[in-house]
């Protein structure tokens, strides 16, 4: 399976903690998230790893290089033009094969990733399968209706405020059924375009839920929320 991390964005939520840096490099606990996720990948078995650049993608190379000094073979995919997490994904992994396990480079992940993947090898006639959790800032998060393990539909509520919304955790597993379906012509996303337009050809989206720590650090307000909670 090769794992893509998507960190292309432009961080502009971020506000002063992104100022110079890209948002993956914010430091966390001392290391850039992206370092962070990097790590996680490698102590899940993952020693080949791409990643989806954009916004000052060389201070992302500056630093990681080939990745050697973290045990792992690092790819770079550098977009010239935004191109949205779905339309990153397919120009990286277009003429790939094999299963592709995509993470966005704004979390703090401490997920146990076997048991996904092999929910994922279960479900076969699943086009994609999509960690989900109980989402602290539901009102801002892409929600999902869930029937026994198949995702029925997806829902935006701004007004939500109890955590207990099931959402996308920014984790998932894709087969190439997906990918045939993301425009070449124009950038989408995954959770407001790509999603949705799979459940409307028929095609299947199962949902693994997980109480595992999966932290949205994309804002300055779950930073330091999360942060702080880490270090008390």
């Amino acid at each position: 399976m090769k794992v893509l991390i998507v960190a292309g964005g432009l961080g502009t939520r971020m506000g002063a903690l992104s100022e110079g840096v890209p948002k993956p490099m914010i430091k966390i606990f001392g290391k850039p998230i992206l370092e962070h996720l990097i790590l996680w990948l490698k102590s899940s078995g993952f020693h080949e790893i791409s990643l989806c650049l954009g916004h000052k993608a060389e201070a992302v190379s500056r630093y990681f290089g080939k990745g050697e000094t973290w045990g792992v073979n690092l790819e770079y995919y550098i977009e010239t033009e935004p191109r949205g997490t779905a339309g990153c994904v397919l120009d990286a992994a277009r003429n790939l094969n094999e299963d592709i396990l995509v993470v966005y480079g704004d979390l703090f992940i401490s997920m146990d990733l076997k048991p996904f993947l092999d929910f994922h090898a279960q479900n076969l006639n699943s086009a994609a399968s999509l960690v989900l959790f109980a989402s602290d800032h539901p009102q801002d998060s892409d929600l999902v209706k869930l029937k026994k393990n198949q995702i029925k539909g997806f829902y935006r509520d701004p007004l939500a405020k109890a955590p207990n919304h099931l959402a996308c955790a920014a984790v998932w597993a894709l087969r190439k059924s997906i990918l045939d379906i993301i425009p070449t012509d124009r950038a989408s996303d995954f959770g407001r375009d790509i999603f949705p337009q799979a459940i409307q050809r028929g095609l299947i989206l199962s949902g693994y839920v997980t109480h595992e720590t999966l932290a949205d650090l994309g804002t300055p307000e779950r930073f330091f929320a999360f942060e702080k909670g880490r270090t008390q």
